[in-house]
């Protein structure tokens, strides 16, 4: 009895069912993070340069599903940069502008996705005052994908570009394309767009709310935001909705209180995600934060963080509630992510007897 010939017939339609399984999981939605606010211009474009500072630098990477298989099979780390450039029309307006980085990596055949996007916003003061801003912001960006298989031959990895026909050496027969047959074989980045908007408003001194929309795969162009494989609509992805709120407020001099929550939905798959922040003021310059959170019909987060001067970071771990704890071994995923604001302020120069206006 030859195994190896019996071995590559089950290796075939594995794979293959695998590759299914996948490609159908990334045309449903798209990646996402539990600790949503630490990658804001994933969220929302309009969040670009809506801080108090000269240039935020930050990043996340989240790690999921780690005990169904190999850890760095299922990552997606993020970086971002982001700033208020330049004032509006008005004094109480400003203009931001943002660059964001993104790659993840998922499963067996590692489905690769690379994103490079560029983020502008304008912030509207709605008062002379500045303590509450409308804004509206757009993205543009590339996205790349591609899938590295296994090799029955020599065990070789094997990248496979988007615009290419699944591979008949892997029983795929040439029929079934991973993206749009009609590309040659170096178009392989296409364009991503998406617009925001975001409203937020200082309630008092120390309470603040803030409320944001925002929608991708935005097609403004031919050959962008197409899926792997037929959506409905041909090879265009679904559009993507999204919305975020928060209210920062204090309890008392030490204690403090941060309800947040996430929506967001492309074609069928949709998530919601509650979260519930608390933090503790140690001193003038360090605070710890902790709290807890539900994505429905999925998974219980664990939240940790601080917040020390101008440094922020936090740590995300999920519990899997779904059937599918009884494969990760209620393990979901873990977080990390962190950023820094940059404050960088020209001390105005103050000659004898002349007053100076403040900008």
């Amino acid at each position: 009895m030859n195994y190896k010939k019996i071995s590559m017939k089950l290796f075939k339609p594995l794979l293959l069912l695998t590759f299914s399984l996948i490609i159908g999981s990334v045309s449903a939605q798209d990646m996402h993070y539990t600790m949503y606010n630490m990658s804001p211009l994933t969220m929302n474009p309009a969040l670009s340069g809506a801080f108090s500072g000269t240039v935020r630098l930050g990043g996340i990477y989240r790690n999921q599903a780690f005990s169904v298989s190999n850890a760095r099979s299922y990552s997606t780390p993020s970086f971002y940069a982001d700033a208020p450039i330049i004032r509006g029309f008005r004094k109480q307006d400003w203009v931001g502008v943002g660059i964001s980085f993104l790659s993840d990596k998922s499963g067996f055949l590692k489905l690769e996705t690379t994103r490079a996007a560029l983020s502008a916003s304008y912030h509207l003061g709605l008062n002379k005052a500045g303590t509450s801003v409308l804004t509206i912001g757009f993205q543009a960006g590339s996205t790349t994908r591609k899938i590295t298989q296994p090799d029955p031959q020599d065990n070789n990895y094997v990248a496979i570009a988007a615009s290419e026909i699944f591979p008949t050496s892997v029983g795929g027969g040439g029929a079934g394309g991973i993206g749009d047959p009609t590309l040659n074989a170096n178009d392989r980045m296409l364009g991503n767009y998406a617009a925001g908007l975001l409203f937020r408003t200082l309630i008092n001194d120390d309470s603040r709310f803030e409320l944001g929309v925002a929608a991708a795969n935005i097609p403004l162009t031919k050959r962008n935001n197409y899926a792997f494989v037929p959506t409905g609509t041909g090879l265009t992805r679904p559009l993507l909705i999204a919305a975020h709120t928060k209210y920062e407020m204090p309890i008392n001099e030490k204690f403090s209180i941060a309800p947040t929550a996430f929506f967001q939905m492309e074609g069928s798959a949709m998530e919601i995600l509650f979260q519930g922040w608390g933090g503790y003021q140690l001193n003038e310059d360090f605070k710890l934060n902790f709290g807890l959170g539900y994505r429905f019909g999925d998974a219980l987060n664990v939240l940790v963080g601080a917040d020390y001067k101008d440094l922020r970071v936090g740590l995300a771990y999920d519990i899997t509630l779904s059937s599918l704890s009884d494969a990760n071994n209620y393990s979901g995923g873990v977080e990390i992510g962190a950023w820094y604001i940059i404050k960088k302020y020209k001390k105005p120069v103050v000659k004898p007897k002349v007053l100076c206006p403040r900008f």
